[in-house]
C-alpha cells in the first residue's frame, strides 16, 4: 500500500515494518495473490509471445511494496508455479520475467534483498511512480497492483500510465479494498487510532477505499481507456484463534510511525480495544473476521 506522491514518506518511514512482517504473511497473501494473478489472464498472451518474442513475457508488479504479488509471479513465469491459476490449466504457458516497481526506495531495497536471499532469477526491482512510469509504451504482457492504486495522489493518471506501458491485448488487474463497513478490521482501527492517538486513516494521508464502489472503479478504468473490463467481489473471512492478535500486522504496516511514537500504555490500550472491538466475530474459539475487496481488470485493446 502505498501514496504514490513522491513528496509523502509515510511508506519510506514503514519499510522496516512491511520487512518485519513480510516473510511471516506470505502464506497468507499467496491465497489472495492467487485471484490477482488469475484476473491477467497471462496463458492468453502465450501464443502471440510464443510467435513474436523470444523471451517471453514480461509483467510489471507496481507499488510492489517488499515483493508480493510479485514474488508470486516470478514463480508461476519461471516454471516453479507448482498449482496454475484455474484458467491457464491445459494451456500453453511461456516464461518470462517481472519487474517489481515501488515508489520508495527503501521499500525496493528490502524487497530486492528478499529476492535475493530467495534466489528468485527472474526478477528486476525498478523504482517507479506509478503517475510516470520510466517505461517505453507497449512493453508489458501485463500488469499487477495488489492494494496500490488508491494511494495515488491521482489514481487515474495512474490508471491511463498502466494502460500506455501494456502491450495490445495485455490485461492489467487491480486489487483494491471494498467499503469500510464490509472490512470491520480497518472500522475498528479507524475508530480505535482517532480515540487513542488522535489519528486515522485519514489525518495519516491514507485513502484505503479509494476504490471501494464497484461502480465507480469500472467507470475509472474505462475512461481510463480499457477494455474488456471486469470487477469481481471477493468476501473471505479467515479462521484465526481467539488468543491472537491478528490485527498487529496491518496495524504496524499502516500506523508504524505512530506506534512507535505511542506509550507503552498507549499501546496495550490500542490492542485491548480492538480486541473488544473483535470479539463479536468470534465463533467457537475463533476470530472469523470478513472482509471484502475487489479484483479490477481490464485489457488494452488489440492493435487494428
Amino acid at each position: 500500500m502505498m501514496n504514490q506522491d513522491a513528496g509523502n514518506p509515510i511508506w519510506q518511514d514503514l519499510s522496516s515494518d512491511w520487512l518485519n512482517w513480510a516473510d511471516r504473511l506470505a502464506p497468507q497473501a499467496d491465497k489472495i495473490n492467487r485471484h490477482l494473478i488469475d484476473a491477467l489472464e497471462l496463458h492468453g498472451m502465450a501464443d502471440r509471445v510464443a510467435q513474436r518474442c523470444h523471451n517471453g513475457l514480461c509483467v510489471l508488479d507496481l507499488a510492489s511494496g517488499v515483493g508480493e504479488p510479485a514474488f508470486g509471479l516470478a514463480a508461476l513465469l519461471s516454471s516453479a508455479f507448482s498449482d496454475m491459476p484455474e484458467s491457464a490449466k491445459g494451456k500453453p504457458f511461456p516464461s518470462g520475467r517481472v519487474i517489481a516497481s515501488d515508489i520508495a526506495p527503501s521499500m525496493c531495497a528490502g524487497l530486492a534483498g528478499r529476492a535475493a536471499r530467495a534466489e528468485i532469477a527472474n526478477l528486476d526491482v525498478v523504482a517507479a511512480n506509478m503517475q510516470s512510469l520510466p517505461f517505453a509504451d507497449a512493453m508489458f504482457h501485463g500488469v499487477s497492483c495488489r492494494f496500490g492504486i488508491m494511494f495515488c495522489q491521482n489514481p487515474d493518471q495512474a490508471l491511463r500510465e498502466t494502460r500506455r506501458v501494456l502491450a495490445p491485448g495485455g490485461r492489467a488487474a487491480f486489487m483494491v479494498w471494498g467499503p469500510m463497513a464490509e472490512n470491520p478490521l480497518f472500522g475498528a482501527m479507524d475508530a480505535i487510532f482517532k480515540q487513542v492517538l488522535g489519528t486515522g486513516f485519514e489525518a495519516a494521508g491514507l485513502d484505503l477505499f479509494g476504490f471501494s464502489s464497484a461502480e465507480n472503479s469500472v467507470a475509472r478504468l474505462i475512461n481510463a481507456g480499457f477494455d474488456d473490463v471486469s470487477l469481481v467481489t471477493h468476501t473471505p473471512c479467515g479462521r484465526i484463534p481467539a488468543a491472537a492478535p491478528f490485527w498487529r500486522p496491518q496495524m504496524q504496516m499502516l500506523f508504524g510511525a505512530a506506534l512507535r511514537n505511542a506509550t507503552s500504555g498507549q499501546g496495550r490500550e490500542i490492542d485491548d480495544l480492538m480486541r473488544a472491538s473483535l470479539s463479536q466475530h468470534i465463533e467457537d474459539t475463533y476470530f472469523r473476521v470478513p472482509m471484502c475487496f475487489h479484483v479490477l481488470s481490464g485489457r488494452r485493446e488489440m492493435a487494428v
